[in-house]
């Protein structure tokens, strides 16, 4: 073994590396994109609680992947997707929600289960407990909560109980409708998650436009009641920009643009585009756009590090390359790694593998570019 190798240390259960002096974090260890969720459908008020699994069908209306119930077959065939972007004709499959990560539908008399999420959810939930038992297997310290409405809509109240019960572990994003983001009760829904509920920033998901046709826009005057609210309460908007519509690309270029406008008029509220900067269903066909760079390239915008879902072979060269790229362009400065934990942890690598990919891999990067993006960055967002 060289002498700047890391050594390794027997921690009672296996083996594992320890850090160089000179190669340790000084700075928390951050996701950028974790999760913590009740069950699947019920984190609502009873005045939205369907809307959920309506969401969760049009959500994953892209999957390829089913068995048949009846003999266990494997069944390649976009059996949730339908000619429309509208979610009110997403069709009558019977859709349900079963245990160990998996959703139920029948068609044509014909039931399928298909794998949503990891076995590993048992009863689809992921408690703050076995949340923060993740993150201290894996080493990392906190974990930014990402918050769309698959989970429900009760999700700001759910957060604060997990803080009260462990401090200084998740750094909650707030969820409004955004439907109705310039009318006084959703601003008041965000002045109560941050002043009273602990919420950090603001979770902005173009998702739920499908329940109105995607007729508003990112950049339309009407929101700018919501804005400055966001400036009053000095938060960062954390933007979901991947609509499940048919024309995946167009529905992505057309939210960059508006971004790119509505970045001109608010140069001061910082945001983070989540997700990997661009949608995983399409980055392999279009790359990442000149206007993505150019929008990443202002001053107060920071985009999240999401290789994993993008590239299928660990430690991901590809996604090495192209993070390089984002480096050399941008900085490390403007970049944060996320896991979108705990889907991940069962799909594309372990949850530490995911941390690791820039922690033990990604030579190319500095310790200190390293610790930027591996929690710095969002220290900073958050004024720690």
């Amino acid at each position: 073994m060289k002498d700047n190798d890391n050594k390794m240390e027997f921690f009672g259960g296996g083996w594992r590396q320890v850090e160089n002096e000179d190669q340790q974090q000084t700075t928390p260890v951050i996701d950028a994109h974790y999760h913590i969720f009740p069950r699947f459908g019920t984190g609502s008020g009873p005045e939205n609680e369907s809307l959920p699994l309506q969401l969760w069908q049009y959500h994953i209306r892209d999957f390829t992947d089913f068995w048949r119930k009846s003999d266990g077959q494997r069944v390649k065939q976009q059996l949730l997707d339908y000619p429309s972007d509208s979610i009110h004709d997403i069709p009558d499959v019977d859709f349900r929600l079963g245990r160990y990560g998996q959703a139920e539908l029948t068609v044509e008399g014909v039931d399928y289960y298909l794998q949503m999420y990891p076995p590993s959810l048992e009863n689809l939930e992921a408690t703050p407990e076995r949340m923060v038992a993740e993150m201290d297997s894996a080493d990392v310290d906190m974990g930014v909560l990402q918050s769309d409405h698959v989970y429900g809509s009760c999700i700001n109240e759910y957060y604060a109980a997990a803080m009260e019960d462990y401090p200084n572990r998740f750094l909650p994003l707030a969820q409004i409708w955004e439907l109705e983001a310039d009318q006084p009760e959703q601003l008041e829904r965000l002045e109560k998650a941050a002043r009273d509920l602990g919420c950090r920033g603001l979770y902005f998901s173009v998702e739920l436009f499908a329940l109105n046709g995607y007729v508003d826009h990112l950049d339309d005057p009407k929101f700018e009641p919501l804005w400055q609210k966001v400036r009053e309460l000095d938060l960062s908007v954390w933007w979901y920009l991947d609509a499940r519509r048919q024309d995946r690309t167009a529905g992505f270029l057309q939210y960059i643009n508006e971004l790119n406008h509505w970045a001109d008029r608010h140069p001061d509220i910082p945001c983070v585009l989540t997700h990997g900067l661009v949608p995983a269903t399409i980055i392999h066909e279009i790359g990442v756009p000149d206007e993505v760079m150019s929008l990443l390239k202002r001053p107060g915008v920071h985009a999240e590090v999401l290789m994993p879902a993008k590239w299928p072979d660990y430690p991901f060269p590809e996604g090495q390359e192209m993070l390089r790229h984002w480096r050399d362009e941008v900085g490390a400065e403007k970049l944060m790694w996320g896991s979108d934990m705990p889907y991940s942890g069962g799909v594309w690598c372990t949850y530490r593998q995911s941390v690791d990919f820039i922690r033990r891999h990604c030579d190319f990067l500095s310790p200190e570019e390293k610790g930027l993006i591996l929690g710095g960055n969002v220290a900073r967002m958050f004024k720690f």
